[in-house]
């Protein structure tokens, strides 16, 4: 017999303070179609939610699911709170998820205007223009595309710019690589000489030129990076042109698989590839570093290309390191702003904004990778140099910071990097572990790093964590590395990822909040497994055996003691583990 109003009205909440707060939160039709009952009695479906539904459990549209919402968040079960009364009150302001196929955290970056609350703004605006609850995720983005990367059209010449100023070894194997690519489109090799001070470097330059394997300008003065990049796109004529810094290392192929991307589409005016410190272009991150697991350039360009081949992302910017423009780019927008931003740093933004504004597009090529040392050429004056063009691009742009901030947030690079480190991981010959942790830190997050420390070099590792929405996979090893966050019932596609990267045995080290289903998991992945108790959570949910924090020890009652504890104080695992049921809703992911 169905639960009615009046049967239970402790965490009810007013039908006054319903009704008014119900205001274009109600779906009628929706609530009659999901209750039949309702509908077959005539009554009016708000009446009936605000006097019997809610305190029965039932939802008031399909984006709301109440027993999901109490499950993920204890607090409110422990308070007695009723779910939509509290989310409406508190909960939407404080982005919590009112349905496991909505988070509020992603809709809000997406849509800043809803902030004060994601659910309603949706229900009001967002459902009837098909806006996204959240993230999409096709697996297949994070697995081997199996593809070739795309060639130029033919006819396309390609002139590399490479200024040069300091570093006679780096700049020797920077220009070497592009000289010895095998694979590289028409064109010459074009060296600005910017007055080196140092005179072997401009000695050897002179000696490739008069073997006629390098075009080379030397300036007359020393006039700063950008103007040089400038002189460079001149002497280029009519040719698209790739510019690069003297302490990158390209791999056989490079330019060509930029070509090819740089032609996808009609308005794309620039082209980057993956490297070791490129920000936005970064792999494994945007922070900059040595290259990932200690490898050389051409094994992390091999596996970009075999994994990547033809996956593109686009970006707000490129990055100057290395950063191929179209010659109808170049004179739709005109050259850099040498006169701003002298001596370097953020004229190639500059450039990227100015053309965006024109309607051109800009990729970064996720099946291609360049090494870039960084620095080089600047030496001590980096820092000074990259501080004033940051300044220059504020004040042109206002909105630069919060773009890139949001560009880096979204992460549209992730499943490329992802997809490349799960197959690092299964050709490195090392066994991979994957460890299973609750999101909570303290010790068990010490010790998983001390493992994975202890291990370098011997195993790889992932880590999946809970999380509100299901569960989160990363790379502890590489602190940065983009994630991947999976819903609880998607265990097949976290398989298939973890598969990939050739998973040789699980270790868990704790299942507090753990929703997603590891048994089915770890019996799909056909791996042995190990596990440490770190501590009493294996045998009581609250974890330290005390009913209460200043109480003493329980003494391990029998389980019906045990369930009335937990009864009484909701335990410490209830957070995400015992997940209420919900309904798939073809609608939800969609709008």
């Amino acid at each position: 017999m169905p639960r009615t109003h009046d049967d239970d009205d402790s965490e009810a909440p007013a039908d006054s303070d319903l009704g008014d707060a119900l205001a274009g939160f109600f779906d009628a039709e929706w609530y009659l179609s999901r209750y039949p009952d309702v509908d077959a009695s005539v009554q009016d479906p708000l009446q009936h939610f605000v006097h019997h539904g809610a305190a029965e459990g039932r939802d008031p549209n399909r984006f709301f699911d109440g027993a999901w919402y109490l499950a993920h968040y204890p607090d409110v079960a422990g308070a007695g709170q009723h779910p939509l009364l509290h989310y409406l009150q508190r909960g939407a302001v404080e982005l919590r998820n009112p349905h496991p196929r909505f988070d509020a955290a992603f809709y809000v970056d997406r849509h800043p205007e809803s902030a004060a609350n994601p659910l309603l703004y949706h229900l009001r605006f967002g459902a009837v223009r098909g806006w996204l609850t959240e993230k999409p995720i096709a697996i297949s983005d994070y697995l081997p595309v199996g593809t070739v990367p795309p060639s130029p059209p033919p006819g396309v010449t390609v002139d590399v710019i490479i200024p040069a100023y300091r570093g006679l070894s780096e700049t020797q194997r920077c220009i070497l690589s592009v000289l010895d690519d095998p694979d590289r489109p028409p064109g010459r090799v074009i060296v600005v000489d910017d007055q080196s001070p140092e005179p072997k470097l401009s000695a050897w330059l002179d000696r490739l030129a008069a073997m006629a394997r390098i075009v080379l300008v030397r300036n007359r003065r020393n006039l700063g990076f950008v103007a040089s990049v400038n002189i460079g796109i001149g002497a280029a004529g009519s040719s698209d042109v790739a510019l690069l810094n003297s302490d990158t290392e390209v791999p056989p192929g490079w330019l060509a698989r930029l070509a090819g991307h740089a032609y996808t589409a009609p308005n794309v005016a620039s082209v980057s590839p993956f490297s070791n410190n490129a920000t936005i272009c970064g792999y494994p991150t945007v922070e900059g570093g040595p290259p990932a697991l200690g490898l050389v350039t051409a094994e992390l360009d091999a596996v970009c290309r075999e994994v990547n081949g033809g996956r593109s992302v686009e970006l707000p910017t490129t990055v100057g390191f290395c950063m191929y423009i179209r010659r109808a780019a170049l004179a739709d927008v005109g050259l850099f702003d040498a006169d701003a931003f002298g001596r370097g740093y953020g004229e190639e933004n500059d450039f990227c904004l100015r053309a965006g504004v024109r309607g051109w597009r800009h990729l970064l090529a996720c099946d291609t990778y360049v090494h870039h040392e960084g620095s080089v050429s600047f030496g001590a004056g980096a820092s000074a140099a990259a501080e004033h063009g940051m300044a220059v691009l504020a004040q042109r742009y206002p909105h630069y910071a919060r773009l890139i901030a949001q560009h880096v947030k979204l992460d549209a690079a992730g499943p490329s990097r992802i997809a490349v480190t799960m197959r690092l991981f299964r050709r490195s010959g090392l066994p991979t572990i994957l460890m299973l942790a609750h999101d909570l830190g303290g010790g068990v997050r010490r010790h998983i790093r001390d493992l994975v420390a202890r291990t370098a070099g011997r195993a790889n590792c992932l880590l999946l964590e809970s999380a509100a929405r299901g569960a989160v996979l990363s790379v502890p090893a590489l602190p940065g590395h983009s994630e991947l966050a999976l819903p609880a019932e998607r265990v097949d596609d976290l398989a298939l990822l973890l598969e990939s990267a050739g998973v040789t045995r699980a270790h868990i080290h704790h299942l507090m909040s753990m929703d997603l289903d590891v048994r089915a998991l770890l019996h799909r992945l056909g791996v042995p497994f190990d596990v440490t108790v770190h501590d009493y959570f294996a045998i009581c949910p609250q974890v330290n055996l005390l009913p209460w924090l200043q109480d003493v020890y329980c003494g391990e009652p029998e389980p019906a003691l045990c369930n009335a504890c937990i009864a009484d104080r909701p335990s410490l695992a209830c957070g995400h583990q015992q997940s209420a049921p919900h309904r798939e809703d073809p609608a939800l992911a969609q709008g």
